[in-house]
């Protein structure tokens, strides 16, 4: 068995242990939704503190999506795993997730949350787990449902019984006060990560960034290459394109009462990569340039006569 076969055997091995891996079946009454503000997060059920009053396999029916019930403290989210591949295509966890301005997305670069799409990694050391961890997602997901409401297409993207993929995010920023959304600060360095240096699609947006400085940390992406190094800002997308990783995250619900739709959504809580993506081949390296051309290397460069 090659390395990086058996770096992907071990961890499978390691996540099945965990209760938390999808691509086991049986993990499914591990969790149960619990109402957070004005939307859902899903928490460890059996093995952890659910409220007498739910049971842990029931489907929520959210009466009235704009009605907000605090709740003293924030519920704790479970953490899926999962091993996938990262797709080149559609991916967008970039330092700002490509942000170029404002726009019907994101209406300030605030709301940035950079995303990447998951796809089937296709290795026999995880056989068709792939397909499992689709139908768990899909399980959960309609255990949380608003009556006489569509389901959103920002998770798979598409409809559940053709979906071939799912999508994940990164929250990028975080208050400087944790009061004020309750996030766990433990990832914020000012003094690795200075905001006003971070790096941008577009430098025309460097003022809109640094006017979020005194009320806003940057989140660095919690993703580690095969040595478990921290992966910098500025090699995202080469150190994680096409590479085969266990992912780890939370998955939430909200309802948006004037399109009636149901949208969900995964929360990157780590990455761990296990198979690097491919590195350029030979043949696509960048070719040198000489300094000088004497005219009899001018010569040899000629191409030759038919």
């Amino acid at each position: 068995m090659d390395p990086f076969t058996s770096r992907v055997s071990l961890a499978h091995q390691r996540l099945l242990r965990s209760g938390l891996y999808l691509g086991d079946p049986s993990i499914m009454d591990n969790f149960q939704w619990i109402q957070d503000g004005r939307g859902h997060v899903l928490t460890y059920g059996l093995h952890g503190d659910p409220p007498s009053d739910l049971d842990h396999n029931m489907t929520i029916e959210v009466v009235d999506p704009v009605i907000d019930v605090p709740l003293p403290v924030p519920p704790q989210c479970a953490t899926l795993c999962a091993i996938v591949r990262i797709d080149c295509k559609d991916f967008w966890l970039t330092p700002d997730g490509g942000y170029q301005g404002p726009n019907a997305v994101w209406k300030d670069i605030l709301d940035v949350k950079p995303s990447c799409t998951l796809i089937d990694p296709s290795m026999l050391a995880i056989g068709s787990d792939f397909a499992v961890i689709l139908q768990s997602l899909h399980l959960l997901t309609q255990r949380c449902v608003t009556p006489r409401y569509s389901t959103g297409g920002s998770f798979f993207s598409t409809d559940w019984f053709d979906a071939t993929h799912f999508k994940l995010r990164h929250r990028l920023f975080e208050s400087i006060n944790p009061t004020v959304d309750g996030c766990d600060t433990s990832l914020a360095d000012a003094d690795t990560y200075p905001l006003e240096q971070w790096p941008l699609t577009k430098e025309s947006n460097h003022a809109e960034l640094v006017a979020l400085q005194s009320t806003r940390h940057i989140l660095p992406l919690p993703a580690y290459d095969v040595a478990g190094n921290l992966i910098a800002p500025t090699a995202y997308r080469r150190c994680l394109q096409e590479a085969v990783a266990e992912v780890h995250f939370n998955l939430s619900h909200w309802a948006i009462a004037r399109a009636k739709r149901d949208v969900y959504a995964g929360e990157i809580q780590f990455i761990r990569v296990l198979i690097p993506p491919l590195t350029p081949t030979r043949g696509s390296k960048k070719r040198k340039l000489p300094l000088h051309l004497d005219s009899d290397d001018m010569l040899s460069a000629k191409c030759p006569r038919s």
